[in-house]
């Protein structure tokens, strides 16, 4: 760690800190000049648990949210700020054409928005702002339980399939499988459809065939964000996850998260700080372990004395 990076905290991070300890590593960045970055998926997860006052993680989300904005808000100093989100940028490196709805969402609906909040005492409601709460947190339902169903049709499609095999038969077939999601097939195979996905999001056909440099480009490119895919699917597949359990609907969101991992800002290297171990074991797999840091090893980079 020798370079200074442009920083990203996850949502466990944010929520982790008390205030103190907040304190001490948001005054380290400014020091240093590190550059701060928040995520948009990262800002409208809290936002999703704003939409309602008894949603149990509301108050650990009101007060994330206020970090987010203290720690990026440009009036406090130095290069901050937040992010295009991550499939705008994707649809940006593949197609050469952003996201536009995507784009203006975020600069229109959930910056000025976490902004209100943040500025909101936190002994006031925020009634005037459950209309936009209630419409993201939808849209972020409505995402996972499409997710949560595909799942639902893989595990019962295996199901099928594994349904007259016995024994060594059964374990073979899964051994064959698990090999065949491991190889470098599979990556590509993620790779295409993502390609795809970016065109049609930017309202444009995809090439046909897809040009073997560009699939090429988007395996380096996107890296983390196929190799987080293919985590997902092995869970669902091999380990069966619960497609309804929240921390596994949750991956969405954190795959979104993981297209970061390898990219830069303004020319300098972005770090996710974050304590969920999935995002090292994606970074590792694809050569950017030095991108993914822990939240304590991040403070001992910034020479915050462990406080509580």
């Amino acid at each position: 760690m020798t370079a200074l990076p442009a920083v990203l905290l996850d949502t466990n991070a944010y929520r982790a800190l008390s205030d103190a300890r907040f304190d001490a590593l948001f005054d380290a960045e400014r020091r240093r000049g590190v550059a701060r970055y928040c995520e948009p998926f990262v800002v409208s997860e809290f936002l999703a648990h704003l939409a309602d006052p008894a949603d149990p993680a509301y108050r650990p989300c009101r007060r994330a949210n206020g970090r987010v904005y203290r720690r990026c808000n440009v009036s406090t100093g130095g290069e901050c700020g937040i992010l295009r989100d991550s499939e705008s940028r994707m649809a940006e490196f593949i197609t050469g054409k952003g996201l536009e709805r995507h784009d203006a969402y975020t600069e229109q609906v959930v910056a000025p928005l976490f902004a209100d909040i943040a500025l909101t005492p936190a002994d006031q409601s925020l009634t005037r702002m459950e209309p936009h709460l209630q419409g993201i947190a939808a849209h972020m339902a409505g995402i996972e339980t499409g997710f949560a169903d595909t799942a639902r049709r893989l595990q019962a499609t295996i199901g099928a399939i594994l349904a007259d095999e016995q024994g060594d038969e059964r374990k073979a077939s899964m051994k064959r499988a698990r090999r065949m999601h491991e190889s470098p097939a599979t990556r590509r195979t993620f790779a295409a459809t993502f390609i795809r996905q970016a065109y049609e999001g930017a309202g444009m056909a995809p090439p046909a065939p897809l040009p073997e440099a560009l699939v090429t480009r988007v395996l380096r490119g996107a890296a983390a964000a196929i190799e987080f895919e293919a985590l997902i699917w092995e869970k669902l597949a091999f380990d069966s996850a619960n497609p309804d359990a929240p921390h596994i609907r949750n991956l969405r969101w954190d795959q979104r998260i993981a297209y970061n991992i390898g990219w830069s800002m303004r020319g300098l290297p972005l770090w996710l700080v974050t304590d969920d171990g999935a995002f090292a074991t994606v970074a590792k797999a694809v050569g950017h372990e030095d991108r993914v840091h822990t939240l304590a090893a991040y403070e001992q980079w910034l020479g915050v004395a462990p406080t509580k």
